[in-house]
């Protein structure tokens, strides 16, 4: 008799501010709109691409893009013409550990043996059908190996960036699979550029921050680090559905700090994961307009900034909180191109 294998969902992260941008930004379209908002090349968000690319793997009504309150209208006029089925907006932006604890406990609570995979949506990857294909042989080696550590995808460098996590890749991984994958033998977020001039020489790799991990592994690796954060998260989910849900994330989210999910986790000593080295692609996190002008570039795109207007109409079944303002989109029930 075969084992079902668990289903594979994928949590995008759409949150942050994109400080580092945001003078660039705020000097093109007149407005400090966050990074995954804008199209920098053709028509489409960062977020819209991040989402398209998604679509290669996972289906929609496995997405998952978790943003933040204040961004609603932006999130409404990013998601595309074929939006996931889940949109989640927390009451503020904690930092990567929260941003990844709320949709995980979702996606726990409709299928608690599922893997994730984690997105950024602010990174630009060509082509993008390659690096789709890494996550699948991620996922496969993670079922098949019975692997409980979270597997990060990386990539080559090509210079010495200190703006970048870097990942040090160990003894190699004996599998059946065509992929090669590491131990991590060290992690570095960021170092200054002395540093990473010298990673650079002995072959470290940069971290992209796409991870798969089981899902109940990465909780338990929440709860390993940063323990009474992700109490709180495993108790709000025992609350999902429920009248107490939006209170009860308010008052989470009040009390919890920013957690950075590399520095506070990923970076500890004790924290065991994999690496899996993504051959022939382009990947940029675009936190400058540097990288963004040297990717077009190198590329033969022509950079230019912009905001798409939305391309779909979205009914929306949300509540918004008087305070903190947590909003939960379970279902975008109807979508449907301008026009049509």
């Amino acid at each position: 008799m075969s084992v079902k294998k668990a289903s594979l969902w994928g949590i995008i992260l759409a949150g942050g501010e994109g400080e580092r941008l945001k003078g660039f930004v705020r000097e093109q379209v007149g407005s400090a709109i966050p990074k995954q908002f804008c199209a920098f090349v053709g028509r489409r968000s960062m977020l819209e691409r991040t989402i398209t690319r998604a679509r290669l793997l996972i289906p929609s009504e496995r997405l998952v893009v978790i943003g933040t309150a204040h961004h609603d209208s932006y999130m409404v006029r990013s998601l595309g013409t074929s939006p996931p089925s889940t949109v989640l907006l927390q009451p503020a932006n904690r930092d990567t550990a929260p941003g990844i604890l709320l949709p995980l406990i979702h996606v726990l609570n409709k299928e608690p043996q599922a893997v994730v995979a984690i997105l950024p949506a602010d990174h630009f990857i060509v082509p993008g059908r390659r690096f789709m294909c890494a996550i699948a042989a991620a996922r496969h080696f993670v079922e098949d190996q019975n692997v409980d550590c979270p597997i990060l995808l990386a990539v080559k460098p090509d210079r010495p960036e200190s703006e970048y996590g870097w990942i040090e890749p160990g003894d190699l991984v004996e599998h059946d699979g065509p992929q090669t994958i590491h131990q991590i033998a060290c992690f570095v977020e960021k170092p200054p550029h002395d540093q990473a001039e010298r990673l650079l020489k002995e072959g470290w790799l940069w971290n992209t921050m796409v991870i798969v991990v089981r899902a109940r592994a990465m909780m338990d690796l929440m709860a390993k680090h940063v323990p009474d954060i992700a109490a709180r998260f495993a108790l709000l989910q025992r609350f999902l559905g429920s009248v107490r849900e939006q209170d009860l994330i308010n008052e989470v989210y009040q009390a919890i700090p920013r957690i950075n999910f590399s520095t506070s986790i990923l970076a500890g000593r004790d924290t065991r994961s994999l690496v899996l080295p993504v051959e022939n692609i382009h990947w940029s996190d675009w936190g400058t307009k540097e990288r963004i002008f040297n990717a077009a570039e190198a590329l033969g795109l022509t950079p230019s900034v912009s905001v798409p207007t939305p391309q779909v109409s979205v009914t929306v079944a949300t509540e918004t909180l008087p305070h903190a303002r947590y909003q939960r989109i379970p279902s975008l029930v109807r979508s449907t191109q301008k026009g049509d």
